[in-house]
């Protein structure tokens, strides 16, 4: 059996801190009440150490499992990820469009110029259609078996990669028509074949340089955010997804959220998990997927029925909910846990 977790549950109101015991659940923490938590990530050597981003803010890092947090970098954050090669490094991405690395865990920084260095026609198609009309850094993608290759998604503006640990970028957005970006990553323990989740579309690409190529066979949805790979000997998919962007979900049905799988790396999808907690027309969208980190089949799944875009408008609170699969996406229980809409999952072993 897999150890006790605690979950971090970024939410519209703030950080909720919850630990499993005994198969009940306590709240342990909750924090940044009055912040909109948009990103995560932590040390799965140390899981008591953990990294948060709070837009309009700064980064904070925790050491207590969330007990106590101090701010290690000011500004607009929207992005963080932990290099799981090293995780005393650290990349931050911020609204506008910068990124930053720490080779120290966060205590020293330096910004990634070489991204300001691409070329004009490059920047001129990153943008973000609501007020402040501010395009931000959305996901950071190391890959796990080199480290020197890195890709971030833009919303909106597209995918950049860099071979040299960021010195110098590339934009390799070809294909892809609506730059609003959400979600890279490759395939397992593989270098040619990536895949990348949009607002607009769920793509896949031998090689992002050369463009990508659309992967949808069998979606009944059309607006895609977090995925993740399951174990196995070819590793299942599963996807976030909702039926068009948030700017239409002011409507009587809202998201319409649902979660789909693929057991041929995007050949072939279906929808997964029609239930009690997953319903046929669900208001709620599954803006979060993350998974076990002693078991990977197991997935948590964060639930909000509020547009991520209208953080600060108060009128748009909504309820969370955070699901669990143990059977690939089948089926779904929803945990014991009072919420404002979740935004961000992290999942870490409890020491």
């Amino acid at each position: 059996m897999p150890s006790s977790v605690r979950i971090y549950a970024g939410t519209q109101e703030g950080l909720f801190v919850w630990r499993s015991q005994n198969g009940s659940w306590k709240r342990v923490a909750v924090s940044f009440e009055t912040g909109t938590i948009d990103s995560i990530d932590g040390l799965r050597s140390r899981p008591n150490v953990v990294y948060l981003g709070v837009t309009q803010d700064g980064l904070y890092r925790t050491d207590d499992a969330g007990k106590s947090w101090r701010r290690v970098f000011e500004g607009n954050v929207r992005a963080v990820t932990v290099d799981p090669t090293d995780e005393q490094v650290i990349y931050v991405g911020i609204e506008p469009i910068h990124l930053y690395r720490s080779e120290d865990g966060g205590e020293s920084w330096e910004e990634l110029t070489g991204v300001q260095d691409l070329p004009s026609q490059v920047k001129a198609k990153w943008s973000y259609p609501r007020p402040p009309h501010r395009e931000h850094v959305r996901h950071i993608f190391v890959h796990p078996d080199d480290p020197k290759i890195l890709h971030v998604c833009l919303e909106h503006g597209g995918i950049i990669r860099s071979f040299d640990r960021g010195n110098t970028w590339q934009d390799v957005s070809g294909g892809i028509d609506y730059l609003d970006v959400h979600h890279i990553s490759s395939a397992p323990s593989r270098k040619d074949l990536y895949f990348v989740a949009t607002a607009r579309g769920f793509f896949k690409a031998s090689d992002p340089g050369q463009g990508w190529q659309r992967a949808e066979k069998g979606f009944s949805r059309d607006y895609f955010h977090d995925f993740v790979f399951l174990p196995g000997a070819t590793p299942t998919m599963l996807v976030a997804t909702a039926d068009k962007s948030p700017g239409y979900w002011d409507r009587p049905e809202r998201a319409q959220g649902a979660v789909f799988r693929s057991r041929d790396f995007a050949g072939n999808w279906e929808r997964v998990g029609v239930g009690k907690w997953l319903p046929e027309n669900m208001q709620q969208m599954v803006w979060a997927l993350a998974q076990h980190p002693e078991d990977p089949s197991i997935v948590y799944a964060g639930l909000g029925a509020v547009s991520r875009g209208r953080s600060a408008d108060a009128t748009q609170k909504g309820h969370g909910d955070i699901l669990v699969s143990v059977d690939q996406g089948d089926s779904w229980d929803r945990l014991p846990l009072d919420l404002p809409a979740e935004r961000v999952l992290f999942v870490a072993s409890d020491s």
